[in-house]
């Protein structure tokens, strides 16, 4: 949701609450009001009907609409007005309807008379309902306002801040270009996009250092491990060796194999976690999945493993070539190392994934660490456990899911090509 949106809701929920109270205010206020007119209304009729009696000097009942005067037949103390609510017939409705009462006993010229007057209330429930149905309407109409002024403001407002958003998202480590924000006349814009253009700069500067290093670290060392390979080779066709000492020299060479292996593959790790893999070229997978089986059907003949395989004919990616090649590379090796002698191999190749299932041990670390480095399912020596952690970040770069899951004594790994959101 966006932040303009939220503040929208929020400000009128916040307003929502406002009217509420609001609306018990009104109707308080206004009800009061109502009352002081009513009693006001009903003080000056009483007035008019003192002059009525002085006029005429009424010496029987006088009964009109809503109105009643009862001479008394002895001088008493007069009394202060009392209001009263009271249910009087109503002369149009025809039918018993709340009115406010005025009783009061008034002396006029010696004579004592008990006035009583009535006036028809307005109801608690008609303010109530007048009150509810403006505040309903204004309500209304200010969620409609806010609504289309918040638009507004957010495309003009905001419009700074989504042309930084956009910079950043463009923003590419290997890209030398330099960012350049453009300038706001909202102050906390221009400091964003001051922080951000030191801070882009800052991580290029940090980027090339460490790029640098690693690129001239796995140079170097690749170098004197390919010279101590070669002069470990010499020592193996030396003559006079005992059985001891060719051990040694095979077991040497096997580390430097580990270790140039590794360094190779931890060198790629690096390079696709710094997205220098940008070219996504439209790829052949069903072809370049049967080249690398074709491939690797000496070293699955050399288990006597039993190969399956139900292949999509022209199945097509979006995805750089090199990696294509690694990832294929990677899951089959990864089911020829870990299976059985006259064990099985699945692959299976849609439009949608792509499954390799072989036979095998059961993992003896936990599943969900098995895409981290240096993690294996098994401690197998020719194995230095970057292989899935390869898989998955070539799977994370180009959208991929990668999921595993062991099943009567097969393990799966499916490669799903359906774009993740990102």
């Amino acid at each position: 949701m966006k932040l303009i949106l939220k503040i929208t809701i929020l400000y009128l929920f916040i307003s929502l609450l406002v009217f509420a109270l609001g609306g018990i205010i009104t109707f308080e206020v206004i009800k009061r009001e109502v009352d002081l007119e009513q009693q006001r209304f009903l003080k000056e009729r009483l007035n008019s009907a003192i002059r009525m009696i002085e006029r005429r000097n009424l010496d029987k009942p006088f009964k009109r609409d809503k109105i009643s005067i009862l001479p008394l037949a002895v001088l008493e103390e007069e009394t202060e007005i009392i209001y009263s609510d009271t249910i009087v017939m109503h002369s149009t409705l025809q039918r018993m309807e709340p009115h406010v009462k005025l009783d009061v006993i008034k002396n006029v010229k010696g004579r004592s008379y008990k006035i009583s007057m009535f006036d028809l209330i307005v109801e608690e429930d008609d303010i109530a309902e007048g009150v509810q149905e403006s505040l309903i309407k204004m309500y209304i109409l200010l969620t409609v306002v806010v609504l289309i002024l918040s638009g507004v403001a957010s495309f003009f407002l905001l419009k700074p801040f989504n042309h930084t958003l956009q910079i950043i998202k463009n923003f590419r480590l290997s890209n030398n270009e330099d960012v350049k924000f453009s300038k706001s006349s909202t102050s906390e814009f221009n400091k964003l996009n001051i922080f951000l253009g030191e801070m882009t700069l800052k991580m290029r500067r940090d980027y090339l250092a460490m790029k640098e290093f690693t690129e001239n670290a796995s140079h170097e060392m690749q170098t004197p491990l390919t010279i101590a390979s070669g002069k470990l080779e010499m020592l193996l066709n030396a003559d006079n060796l005992t059985d001891e000492q060719m051990s040694m020299i095979v077991s040497a060479q096997d580390s430097i194999r580990r270790l140039s292996k590794m360094n190779k593959s931890l060198s790629l790790l690096t390079k696709i976690e710094n997205k220098e893999f940008e070219s996504k070229d439209e790829v052949n997978l069903s072809a370049k999945l049967e080249q690398q089986i074709f491939d690797f059907e000496e070293l699955i003949n050399l288990k006597s493993i039993k190969l399956h395989k139900d292949i999509t004919g022209n199945v097509k990616l979006k995805i750089d070539d090199v990696l294509c090649n690694i990832l294929l590379t990677n899951l089959l090796q990864n089911a020829v190392r870990h299976n059985f002698e006259e064990g099985e191999i699945y692959v299976n190749l849609t439009t949608d994934e792509l499954s390799i299932t072989n036979t095998g041990n059961p993992l003896l670390t936990d599943p969900d660490v098995l895409f981290d480095r240096f993690k294996k399912g098994n401690q197998s020596a020719e194995s230095i456990g970057l292989g899935l952690a390869i898989v998955k970040k070539i799977c994370d770069a180009n959208g991929f899911e990668v999921d595993y899951i062991y099943a009567n004594g097969k393990h799966k790994l499916t490669v799903s090509f359906q774009h993740k959101p990102q």
